[in-house]
């Protein structure tokens, strides 16, 4: 099926509709001048709940769009959306923010594309991202807002030639749910919001010591090309997989800040790769703070600090601290098997043990065999799901993406 523009077609440089004026805003690309005043707004727009969170990108909010292996960062749309040609094959992604202000000047809502290769069908297509999803509470303009949302999309798929995209909602989001893909969306003009992969964080508890897995190897320079070519050929099986076939790996061992190839480990049979994942801690580039603990959380951590007292493990963080824990990236498993995710989990544990961290977290699509890699451990699990995203009417608004292993990246969210 051929649909959507193709890769490497040029395209006339767009009249762009932005900024966009409104009564109750102005809405326009973020600029590296906007830093300071994004990092507030993610500071004071928390997740309220039983457990009150925020997500704090101090100092430099783009840093982490960079790890997405973006080439612009995302300070200006720059030349992929001001430009005159759509990206052609291995281009590097585009990271751009959205921002809109009140009539005061202060920042009230933010939104980001990351726009990048990805495989569909066995062909490379341009697909993008949305995230960073953040308005104040309180402001008046929202559904002249939510208005504009079709409009970005329209203009990135455009310039960019992106006109599929994903995005995560937490399960238990029911506002994000109705607002996005219940009635009256569609009344709304708002995009086509279709499931596509249910996913668990499945967030391993730090609590007695345990040894590694002998068959569990850590990666060496030796192995870089090996873990290359393991990664792009699980990429183009996966829907909307990332593109590692070009320099990706490459660029983000060198652009992540704490990572390199010894984080890489390994589970070979008969001398081939047949999985491995990756460690790693964003707290360089994200941070979950704890705002507070209401209702039955409040007894829940109770409980978990009296076991942390006795078996010596770290106790949940108080009002006020971050939590600490590390995602497993770049995670393959052939087959969905379970017994080389536990040993993959069961090596990551034993190497991250002594770091003092919370939790270590995978992603596991619910419903795969995968979830049976956890079993006797202590494990904390947060239901969420991978949707695709389409206009209204464009070439992917019918298509359903539904499958267990699309093309996602946890740490990067």
């Amino acid at each position: 099926m051929s649909v959507g523009t193709p890769l490497g077609t040029p395209l006339d440089p767009p009249a762009s509709p932005f900024p966009f004026e409104h009564a109750r805003f102005r809405l326009d690309l973020a600029r590296p001048e906007d830093n300071v005043d994004i990092c507030r707004l993610f500071r004071e727009v928390h997740v309220a709940g039983e457990l009150e969170v925020n997500q704090e990108r101090d100092p430099d909010f783009f840093a982490l769009q960079r790890m997405h292996g973006c080439a612009t960062g995302a300070a200006v749309l720059g030349a992929a959306v001001l430009g005159a040609a759509v990206p052609g094959p291995g281009a590097r992604g585009d990271a751009t923010t959205w921002l809109a202000r009140d009539p005061e000047g202060q920042a009230v809502a933010i939104g980001s594309v990351i726009v990048r290769d990805g495989w569909l069908d066995g062909a490379r297509i341009r697909t993008g991202y949305l995230c960073d999803l953040r308005v104040r509470p309180g402001f008046r303009g929202g559904l002249a807002l939510a208005a504009c949302y079709p409009r970005v999309l329209a203009h990135i798929a455009r310039v960019t030639g992106a006109e599929v995209f994903t995005t995560v909602i937490f399960d238990d989001n029911e506002v994000a749910r109705k607002v996005l893909s219940g009635k009256g969306a569609e009344r709304r003009g708002q995009p086509v919001y279709r499931p596509m992969t249910p996913f668990d964080m499945t967030s391993v508890q730090f609590t007695r010591r345990r040894r590694a897995p002998a068959r569990v190897v850590a990666a060496t320079e030796a192995d870089r090309a090996e873990i290359g070519d393991f990664l792009a050929r699980r990429g183009q099986e996966r829907v909307l997989g990332e593109d590692f076939t070009g320099d990706l790996l490459d660029r983000r061992l060198a652009d992540w800040p704490g990572f390199s190839l010894a984080d890489f480990l390994l589970v070979r049979e008969g001398g081939r790769l047949v999985g491995c994942c990756a460690p790693w801690d964003t707290r360089d580039v994200k941070r979950t703070r704890v705002v507070g603990y209401n209702g039955p959380m409040v007894w829940v951590r109770r409980a978990f600090d009296l076991g942390a007292f006795f078996l010596r493990y770290p106790p949940l963080p108080a009002p006020g601290e971050c939590f600490r824990f590390a995602f497993l990236t770049h995670l393959e498993v052939v087959d969905e098997r379970a017994d080389i995710l536990r040993d993959l989990v069961l090596a990551a544990y034993a190497r991250l043990y002594d770091r003092r961290l919370h939790f270590l977290s995978a992603l596991v699509p619910r419903g795969s065999p995968l979830a049976g890699a956890f079993q006797g451990l202590t494990v904390q699990r947060n239901a969420m799901t991978l949707y695709s995203v389409a206009l209204r009417g464009g070439p992917w608004a019918e298509r359903s993406f539904e499958g267990r292993h699309s093309g996602f990246e946890m740490a990067l969210s």
